[in-house]
């Protein structure tokens, strides 16, 4: 099994290395709770059932108010867009069936639709490789046409229509910002397809289908989906393409219009709406060669350095049936130049300006409106265009991690064999049930990405530096603190939370050693992010980065609702064997965790961080 499991107690006593001193270092963290509560998670898979489901649909507001009318109505023939049920596999809990997982609107009685009349099919793998996607940058005036005709030709299909523009950004909605319940009746606890190893195949899936559809509009089934391709430095910034909201099918005049142009911020590092920003076709001047370098060592970081196993790269184990539900742990393919991007297109909503539908608001699951719009709130995402070629290059980052950087996914039966209803086929629309085991291979799916990018990719030369010398010859770091902080710890924007002496255990044959940060709660209404180092003096902290040897990883969330508001509480498991060896620490009993907050919103850590050895 891959590595990024956090053990069933985070309390467990570390092993120390042979010839370390016996007496442990004093404790990290003391707490204000006398004990640690220990839960164990417990995994479950999404299967449709066959002959259909109940899943209902939460169409997004902004349609709606919009005098979208009819839309219930018009989807009557049809079951909820996408729809997931499944076996449990957990050692104890209920079965997730569709008669427990079901999409819900509490805040305007929406209807959703009935089960479909028709059949669920099981589906079948493409013949062939027909579709080679490419670069939205590089596409030709003609295929730039024919990208444009095919969203235009989706934007014109009735919203009823299961595969029109408005229908499929209503699928992420009611999968991402909580429509989807457990058992609505009794339990009712939140389903999302993000925080979990659910992401990385749910994605491909949806826009698989997207893709088809786009297809069969213009009667090309050549046609694949451009991508953004952030992680080259040409790509780095929104494609022209996108940019132009006046009578084009791509635009979307909900995005942070002073940062289209502007050279992309990979890292999501500070986003205040005074912030400095680069200009893409300005100087390349030293300023502009540090960003782009600090953008391909955050794709280092999230392919290569953070990406060790399924666990640490696709995300932990999916489960529902837990006193904590909440608690998710994203790999790096999700929590970092994903959110980044969702984020740095996402209009930053004005300090005291009214967020309502006038001004652009999406109403969340929570009865809330919000205004991070589109692509930066998970409710309003998918009615952005630019969202599905984002996503075609996550997709891209998965298949070069399994491709070319030699990772393997889960053999779980539960991850493999879970699955999810879509809709396929424009003139005929039937429901088809798709497995994570039909997925994992982008050739079996009809499509491929360019050579061309395969053939060089930047990041992969990225160099680390030093913030601080470490190892012989450098300046002692200052002594620990008597007592580090007292958990839980509020964490608020750059103020900096030391934890000295976190102690670290001897690395065991074929496993690795993982910083854990478990119970960290958060309002997922606002941006949230916060760093993770090791070893760097507090004085120093604010400085660390992404292209730095003590950087060890972040923590960062796209903002969604949650009903009943409230707050929902992560984890964070990163992968540090490679940390501890760059600075020099790799044998010691002992290193100091540094936490550094990058955004305003308020964030708590109830419980010390711990490293652990977890089977790689």
């Amino acid at each position: 099994m891959n590595g990024c499991m956090a053990s069933a107690c985070a309390t467990s006593t570390p092993l120390v290395p042979a010839g370390a001193p016996a007496a442990a270092p004093p404790p990290a963290c003391p707490s204000k709770n006398t004990t640690a509560s220990c839960r164990r998670r417990r995994a479950v898979s999404c299967k449709a059932a066959a002959g259909g489901d109940d899943g209902r649909l939460w169409l997004p507001r902004r349609d709606v108010l919009s005098a979208l009318t009819g839309v219930a109505a018009g989807l009557a023939g049809y079951q909820g867009l996408a729809s997931a049920a499944g076996e449990d596999k957990c050692p104890r809990g209920d079965k997730v069936t569709d008669k427990l997982v079901q999409c819900t609107d509490p805040n305007t009685n929406f209807p959703c639709p009935p089960p479909t009349p028709r059949p669920v099919v099981d589906f079948r793998q493409e013949s062939r490789v027909r579709r080679v996607r490419r670069p939205v940058h590089l596409l030709d005036r003609e295929y730039q046409e024919k990208y444009r005709e095919a969203v235009a030709k989706m934007r014109a299909l009735p919203a009823s229509h299961p595969l029109s523009f408005a229908a499929q950004a209503a699928i992420h909605q009611a999968y991402c910002d909580g429509h989807y319940r457990y058992d609505p009746a009794a339990k009712n606890r939140p389903f999302d397809v993000h925080f979990s190893w659910i992401f990385a195949p749910w994605h491909r899936m949806y826009i698989y289908f997207y893709e088809r559809a786009l297809g069969q509009l213009i009667g090309d089934d050549t046609f694949a989906l451009p991508y953004w391709n952030w992680d080259a430095p040409a790509g780095m910034v929104v494609p022209p393409l996108f940019r132009d909201s006046f009578d084009n099918p791509l635009g979307n005049r909900y995005r942070e219009q002073r940062r289209l142009d502007k050279l992309v911020d990979l890292d999501l590092g500070f986003l205040d709406p005074g912030a400095t920003l680069i200009p893409f076709n300005g100087p390349h001047d030293k300023k502009y060669e540090e960003a782009v370098n600090k953008n391909l060592c955050t794709v280092y970081q999230q392919q290569i350095r953070g990406g060790k196993g399924a666990r640490c790269f696709l995300g932990e184990r999916f489960c529902s049936n837990i006193e904590d539900a909440d608690e998710g742990c994203q790999g790096t393919l999700e929590r970092m130049a994903h959110t980044a991007m969702h984020a740095w297109v996402g209009r930053t909503p004005s300090e005291g300006a009214p967020c309502n539908a006038d001004t652009g608001g999406v109403m969340g699951h929570d009865g809330n409106y919000h205004c991070e719009n589109d692509m930066g709130f998970l409710g309003s995402a998918g009615q952005d265009p630019l969202f599905y070629s984002h996503h075609a290059n996550v997709d891209r980052m998965w298949h070069l991690w399994s491709t070319k950087l030699g990772g393997e996914g889960f053999k779980d039966p539960e991850w493999l064999d879970a699955s999810f209803v879509f809709f396929d086929g424009v003139d005929d629309p039937r429901p088809v049930r798709i497995r994570f085991r039909d997925v994992l291979d982008t050739r079996s799916l009809g499509y491929t990405y360019d050579a061309e990018s395969e053939a060089d990719l930047p990041w992969l030369r990225c160099r680390l530096t030093s913030l601080v010398p470490h190892g012989k010859g450098s300046a002692p770091r200052p002594a620990p603190r008597k007592a580090g902080p007292t958990f839980p710890v509020t964490l608020r924007r750059s103020r900096v939370v030391e934890v000295p002496a976190v102690p670290v255990p001897a690395k065991q044959p074929g496993q690795q050693r993982v910083l854990v940060i478990r119970g960290i709660e958060y309002d997922p209404s606002a941006q949230n992010k916060f760093d993770v180092a090791i070893n760097v003096p507090t004085d120093q902290a604010l400085k660390v980065g992404p292209e730095n040897y003590e950087y060890a990883g972040s923590f960062a969330v796209v903002p969604s609702s949650k009903a009943g508001g409230g707050t929902l509480q992560g984890k964070l498991a990163l992968p540090i064997d490679e940390v501890l060896a760059d600075i020099e620490a790799d044998g010691d009993s002992a290193v100091d965790v540094v936490i550094v907050p990058r955004t305003g919103g308020e964030i708590k850590l109830k419980l010390c961080p711990t490293i652990q050895n977890q089977n790689f």
